[in-house]
């Protein structure tokens, strides 16, 4: 089966098996995903595709329009069963009488003028080319995925629900007081017409207001002659733009059909899939819109048997936050980053997993940033430092602290910061410096009867000293025949921690005063050391 447009295919599992529907003379098809009814007595089957509804005599066709002469059963079609979701697209139903005043409820937002001017680019596939929008004197730009259109000699782009206007089709692009009335008279035939639904008004020096309905992004208000209902596409098919030079270029402009298109009645959330696949490979796209919020967005996958990458974004303009993500993949690896912005503030991770393991990182517009790891082995750390620049690490023992610019210790604990004692850690870190120093030291831990010292071992060392270590912690803790035992003066887990934590956090310190003193002498010091290294 081939067709050169886009086209809707039902698919049922074996032979078409009907069920009833009570109190009416329907019947709805049980072993299909997609929206099939058949009508008695005569026969005809009704399908829902977009919104619109279609019939036949039977499954072959032909398929006529049948929006404005639905039977009246219908209307009657009970709520609350799995098939009651096209009530929405029945006219005449408290359903679809509540689609479309929810679709008509214009997303509105006061846009800072030098934010969306510095967001705007467009991009084309070589030079600016236009063509005629149909039943006008106006053109519209085809080599680029945005909505330019000319008219007179000045350009308009609608771009995130906001207009522009500039006296070149290159930009640069200033936000728009007013648009002629002329582009509100763009037909439903030509690719554009869903900018007829973005108004501007109350301009002043630093905002504009814009505010759109669900025309915009392609949700459409149709009469029958028993009420309205909502549609999704204008039903008519666009044909996209292709280039092929030595990098082609494909703009495809939104379908009507094919697209699994989706509507939740209840929160007015309506969203739409496309794909293509083949021997090699695998694309697909998607967008959705949420009234209730304002947020829309948008993705685009690839996939072949090396690997693939998707993308997506969303803007919500009621609070000017977007975000967006991309993530790749092959046979080896899995990589990807995200980034959410609102006016100045932003915040972008990164990681990437193989088969050594995972590492992550994240950075803020306050200063806020951290890294990440966990091994396949089983070994994992985590630093950061938050908008104040207090330090943060990983514990030993699974834990989160804080160290502030006071030096006073905070854990992280069920979503607060807890004070802490890390005394007796501090204790502990400072006794093995002495220790570690000490010239008494190997005197001391021989006479607590420690024959295996400064010889070779007869057995492996203990658990948690590394291999010919000769740190104090392993003098006099274990013998050449027995294991390690701990001392009844051994400090807590949570001393170990606090004792690690204050390591890290003093050579963090001593980092610091080292690249202060360097940048002071301007890096000759360094610079010395770097050299002596390499003589070696």
């Amino acid at each position: 089966m081939f067709t050169d447009k886009p086209a809707e295919l039902i698919v049922f599992r074996g032979q078409p098996i009907y069920s009833k529907i009570p109190g009416t003379n329907l019947s709805y098809a049980t072993n299909t995903e997609s929206k099939v009814f058949l009508h008695q007595p005569d026969g005809l089957i009704y399908v829902l595709i977009s919104g619109r509804w279609f019939r036949a005599n039977n499954l072959a066709g032909p398929w006529t329009y049948a929006g404005n002469s639905l039977p009246r059963d219908f209307a009657l079609i009970p709520p609350g069963q799995s098939y009651s979701g096209v009530l929405v697209s029945v006219p005449g139903t408290q359903q679809a009488s509540d689609a479309v005043l929810l679709a008509q409820v214009p997303t509105t937002a006061v846009v800072n003028r030098a934010a969306a001017e510095a967001a705007v680019k467009v991009a084309y596939a070589g030079p600016p080319q236009f063509v005629t929008i149909p039943s006008t004197s106006m053109y519209y730009a085809v080599n680029t995925p945005d909505k330019v259109i000319r008219v007179g000699s000045l350009y308009y782009l609608c771009f995130q629900g906001i207009w522009f206007v500039s006296t070149s089709p290159n930009g640069p692009w200033k936000t728009a007081d007013s648009v002629p009335a002329v582009i509100y008279t763009i037909p439903p035939a030509s690719p554009m017409y869903n900018v007829t639904y973005v108004v501007v008004s109350n301009p002043t020096p630093t905002t504009v207001q814009t505010s759109y309905s669900s025309g915009y992004l392609g949700v459409f208000v149709v009469g029958a002659a028993v009420g309205t209902a909502i549609v999704y596409g204008t039903g008519y098919y666009y044909p996209p733009y292709v280039y092929y030079g030595p990098r082609p270029v494909y703009y495809p402009y939104p379908y009507t059909y094919g697209v699994a298109a989706v509507y939740n009645p209840y929160t007015g959330f309506y969203g739409v899939g496309r794909e293509v696949y083949g021997p090699y490979g695998s694309a697909g796209t998607a967008a959705w819109y949420n009234p209730s919020t304002g947020t829309y967005g948008r993705a685009v996958t690839t996939q072949n048997a090396y690997g693939g990458h998707t993308y997506a974004q969303a803007y919500n303009p009621w609070t000017g936050t977007y975000a967006a993500t991309s993530q790749g993949h092959n046979q080896y690896s899995q990589w990807g980053s995200s980034v959410v912005t609102n006016g100045d503030n932003w915040a972008q991770a990164q990681h990437v997993t193989n088969s050594q393991g995972s590492a992550g990182s994240f950075q803020t517009s306050k200063g806020s940033a951290g890294a990440g790891f966990s091994g396949a082995n089983g070994n994992s750390g985590f630093v950061a430092k938050d908008a104040n620049n207090n330090n943060v690490y990983a514990g030993a023992d699974g834990n989160v602290y804080k160290k502030d610019s006071n030096g006073n210790w905070s854990k992280y604990d069920n979503g607060n910061w807890t004070p802490v004692d890390p005394s007796t850690g501090a204790a502990q870190a400072k006794q093995q410096k002495q220790n570690s120093t000490s010239p008494n030291s190997l005197t001391q831990s021989q006479s607590k009867g420690s024959s295996n010292l400064g010889g070779q071992s007869a057995t492996p060392p203990s658990a948690g000293s590394g291999s010919g270590s000769t740190t104090p912690r392993a003098f006099g803790q274990s013998s050449q025949t027995q294991p390690a035992q701990p001392s009844a003066q051994a400090p807590s887990s949570g001393n170990n921690t606090m004792g690690q934590l204050q390591n890290d956090s003093q050579s963090r310190a001593r980092g610091d005063q080292l690249e202060q003193f360097q940048n002071r002498e301007g890096g000759g010091g360094a610079g010395a050391a770097r050299g002596s290294r390499r003589q070696r």
